[in-house]
């Protein structure tokens, strides 16, 4: 077999195979061995049937067997050979093939872009440094007394609907007849399907009815109702209290079974908070460093293996969505605009992930066995499994591979930050929504 490759584009190779008379004969023969031994022609023994009989009968089969087998095959060999990245299926033509006589194919295909980065390191980085304060603590606190909370219904008449309480009304509007609901639960001053609702119903009483003036946003999901105005009515049939809980040790021992007590909790809710906020910092500057990766430096991806990402990221949103019981289509109805969305972000995952191999291999940079234990217990910690598990779970996906990666795309980040310039800036907890 003799192989040319010619480049078409920085992307995009054709290569052009001759395979000689010999490993012609040597595949048609295979093939005209497989027919006799696997198909019945009729006045002969299965294996008996003379070639020119199998070619009366198959010979339109035979030869296009043969045109994939030699194409298929060596298309593979020669790619393999050439250490060829393809990422498209190829666009072949080809002789016909005749027993007795060489056989040559031209496929043209696109390969994976070879990236040579010439700027990553000496970058200009920024680090933000989120301040965790003792009223941070406090907040998710409050937030998990709100968690816990018993609801409990209002009988005092002259009771007026507060911030955080649950009011049940009724909406009637003659005007826009679909907006009509009954005994709708508005938390007050919090959130409401319909806007303004959860704060016209602060300060109304149980019976009460008052006509209220509503306006909807350009992109509520109520599409007959984007942008308008409306003058419903609504009624209050009831009020629900939230009654939170003391915060005392027996509320900390029942949000965590292993603390002893309320100071204990603060500890272990700061001590989170802390890590959660050193993630954020870790995540934002690794979010700079891939920005500055692809400005710094441009290469073309073929739209082939931006398409082909593009894809794989819709068939594992369709899998995620349908574990929990929900159909693609919708929460994306309009499958254009989906596709559009899923082609940018491909393009850029791509160029990250091409830019930090590129990166690695320049600077040396491999991801061992213990890394990969490392990001394993990791994962077990976060998801309180044990490590037997999650590695059981990530080969029966086939994720052992991107876990790898993920260990290596950390180690090339410290490289990258490690010889830049990196300035600090201290932010408030709030800021990193935590």
């Amino acid at each position: 077999m003799k192989v040319e490759i010619r480049n078409v584009t920085s992307t995009r190779k054709e290569m052009e195979v001759f395979i000689p008379k010999e490993d012609v004969q040597k595949f048609s023969d295979e093939i005209y061995h497989e027919i006799a031994t696997g198909m019945a022609v009729k006045g002969f023994r299965k294996g008996r049937a003379p070639r020119h009989i199998l070619k009366m009968y198959y010979g339109d089969y035979i030869k296009g067997e043969l045109t994939k087998k030699l194409v298929n095959e060596n298309f593979e060999k020669a790619a393999k050979e050439k250490e060829i990245f393809v990422v498209s299926i190829p666009e072949v033509e080809n002789d016909e093939p005749k027993e007795g006589e060489d056989f040559k194919f031209v496929a043209k295909f696109d390969v994976k872009p070879e990236v040579k980065p010439e700027k990553y390191t000496g970058l200009e980085l920024k680090r933000i440094k989120y301040d965790v304060r003792d009223e941070d603590v406090d907040l998710v606190l409050v937030r998990l007394r709100e968690s816990y909370a018993n609801i409990a219904d209002v009988d005092a008449p002259d009771y007026e609907a507060a911030k955080g309480d649950y009011v049940i009304i009724d909406v009637k509007s003659d005007e826009y007849p679909k907006m009509n609901r009954d005994k709708m639960t508005v938390e007050a001053g919090s959130r409401s399907f319909i806007p303004g609702l959860q704060d016209a119903v602060i300060g109304m009483k149980a019976q009460e009815e008052k006509d209220v003036e509503v306006a909807f946003p350009q992109d509520h999901f109520m599409e007959e109702m984007r942008g308008k105005t409306a003058r419903p009515k609504i009624f209050v049939h009831a009020i629900k209290q939230r009654i939170l809980p003391e915060l005392d040790d027996e509320f900390a021992k029942k949000v965590r079974e292993d603390v002893d007590g309320i100071e204990a909790l603060r500890k272990v809710v700061k001590d989170e908070l802390l890590i959660r906020a050193e993630e954020r910092s870790r995540n934002m500057i690794e979010r700079d460093i891939v920005e500055k990766l692809i400005d710094a430096n441009k290469f073309d991806i073929p739209e082939s293996m931006v398409k082909l990402q593009a894809a794989l990221m819709i068939q594992g949103m369709a899998h995620r969505f349908s574990a929990q019981g929900i159909r693609l289509q919708d929460v994306y109805p309009d499958p254009s605009e989906l596709k559009q969305e899923t082609i940018a972000s491909s393009e850029r995952t791509l160029r990250q992930t091409l830019l930090i191999e590129a990166v690695a291999k320049l600077s040396g940079i491999e991801a061992s066995e213990e890394d990969l234990e490392r990001e394993i217990e990791a994962m077990a910690k976060r998801y309180n499994l044990a490590m037997e598990t999650v590695r059981k779970g990530l080969e029966e996906k086939n994720k052992i591979e991107e876990v790898k990666f993920t260990a290596l795309e950390k180690k090339v980040f410290d490289h990258i930050i490690a010889n830049s310039h990196v300035t600090e800036e201290i932010e408030r907890m709030e800021e990193a929504s935590v």
